[in-house]
């Protein structure tokens, strides 16, 4: 099997004797190596197949070997989870405003003529790109002041619902920048300022600024060790999150439970270096609930989807505590993803019925990221070969920050929301690409600055 860098280095990774799968006398094998061996988790369906009904038996394989890790491999069965998650695990709806309002369409054709370098295949046009199987494209849209100017739907219908993974930081990212502005929040305390049950724990020695920027110093970076080691901090949140037993132990943890058990890093002080962790949004999703006084949700609702006129609701997967999961189980159209970026845009009144992302938090986001602590992080260096250009910050739970200020966050098997408020731009992108068996690479993103900049420059 050909396998892309990071399973490479994964099927050289053997996990230490403490964590083998089975017996004690039993030899580790990798987790990934072994959850390839699941059905469902090779790539043998094409991506337009999720746009057709699954067949009952195919549902049920997919319902029986549910869990995060097989959703992880990115193959068949992920096609499935990334449009049906609300069948998996209990769902919360934020509902949109009463009034729906269609986006305008104003395609341009000379947008499916740009082109990118790919490693194996040489240039392709932005329209062979996002046909080509090897991609795994199912939904791609660009907006320029308020109208679709290109949009295709390889792999869904323009109606389902898809998995946004962690481009849904930014949901949580941009409340608490509200709640800022509007002096609820101070980023400067310490986190347990707003979270007193992590009280007498790590989490007093960090800022409400560390961990929107992810600049904890905290042992719980995810990296490829931390996912292939079942016990690690990262597996643990998100066994805790599905409702998943802890490897070592048998036991169900809640978030709150690995939380409290977090440790700092010895050489890693706190606000010098971006080390991305899930843990670091659900812990600001707890720190909304408290301050709001109700669920992530209902707050969503009420600052965001219920002022656009978006067509669906968008829907939140809870943990088994009923906290919403917006560190990336996150569903919505792929039209209504780009509603909601537009709200950071001039022409936020093509999605919404009244202002939701002032000027003042805009700034807030583009400025409070400190380009030292992202400068040759492994981020940066994915936005190179993603966007094309590297980003020079990240800040209120997006990745990138370019110099331009254009915005950006990525999600897991490849998904992507690009905002760049200077150029009334918003690109976004729904997949299912795995990083194995010749899968992975991602150029999605520069079809979108260039097309920013074609529009917006010329």
């Amino acid at each position: 099997m050909k396998l892309k860098a990071i399973a490479l280095l994964a099927s050289t990774l053997m996990l230490p004797a403490s964590y083998a799968f089975s017996s004690s006398d039993a030899v580790a094998e990798n987790p990934v190596e072994a959850a390839l061996k699941a059905e469902g988790a090779l790539v043998t369906l094409p991506v337009e197949a999720a746009k057709d009904g699954f067949a009952p038996e195919f549902v049920d394989a997919a319902r029986a070997n549910f869990n995060n890790f097989h959703w992880q491999m990115g193959g068949d069965h992920a096609l499935y989870y990334h449009k049906s998650m609300n069948e998996f695990m209990p769902t919360a709806i934020a509902s949109p405003n009463e009034m729906y309002k269609p986006l305008v369409k104003a395609i341009n054709p000379e947008l499916s003529k740009l082109t990118v370098n790919k490693q194996a295949k040489g240039e392709l046009t932005m329209d062979e790109y996002l046909a080509d199987p090897a991609f795994r494209t199912q939904g791609f849209m660009l907006i320029h002041e308020g109208k679709i100017v290109y949009e295709a739907y390889p792999g869904m219908k323009p109606t389902d619902r898809h998995v946004w993974a962690s481009a849904a930081k930014t949901t949580v990212g941009l409340i608490v920048a509200q709640l800022v502005e509007e002096g609820k929040v101070d980023p400067s305390k310490p986190m347990t300022a707003y979270v007193p049950e992590l009280k007498n724990t790590v989490w007093d020695d960090v800022t409400v600024l560390d961990v929107l920027n992810h600049t904890t110093g905290f042992d719980n970076e995810e990296t490829l060790e931390s996912v292939l080691n079942p016990d690690s901090p990262v597996v643990r949140f998100f066994a805790s999150a599905f409702g998943s037993p802890r490897f070592s132990t048998g036991k169900l943890e809640s978030w709150a439970d690995v939380a409290k058990d977090t440790e700092k890093k010895a050489d890693e002080p706190a606000g010098t270096r971006f080390s991305y962790a899930s843990m670091n949004t659900i812990v600001l999703t707890k720190m909304i609930e408290n301050l709001e006084g109700t669920t992530f949700s209902q707050v969503f609702e009420d600052r965001v989807w219920g002022k656009m006129t978006a067509r669906q609701p968008a829907l939140f997967n809870q943990t088994p505590d009923g906290m919403a999961i917006a560190v990336g189980l996150m569903l919505t159209t792929v039209e209504d993803m780009a509603r909601y970026g537009m709200l950071y845009t001039p022409s936020w009144e093509a999605a919404a019925t009244e202002p939701v992302v002032s000027q003042a938090v805009i700034d807030r986001i583009l400025t409070s990221g400190d380009p030292k602590t992202h400068t040759n992080t492994t981020k940066q260096k994915s936005s190179v070969s993603a966007a094309g250009e590297a980003s020079v910050s990240q800040s209120y739970q997006f990745d990138f920050i370019f110099e331009d200020g254009a915005m950006a966050k990525s999600g897991n098997l490849g998904q992507y929301i690009y905002v760049d408020p200077n150029r009334d731009f918003v690109g976004v992108v729904f997949s299912t690409n795995p990083y194995h068996s010749g899968y992975g690479e991602f150029k999605a993103p520069t079809f979108m600055r260039q097309a920013a900049k074609l529009l917006a420059d010329k």
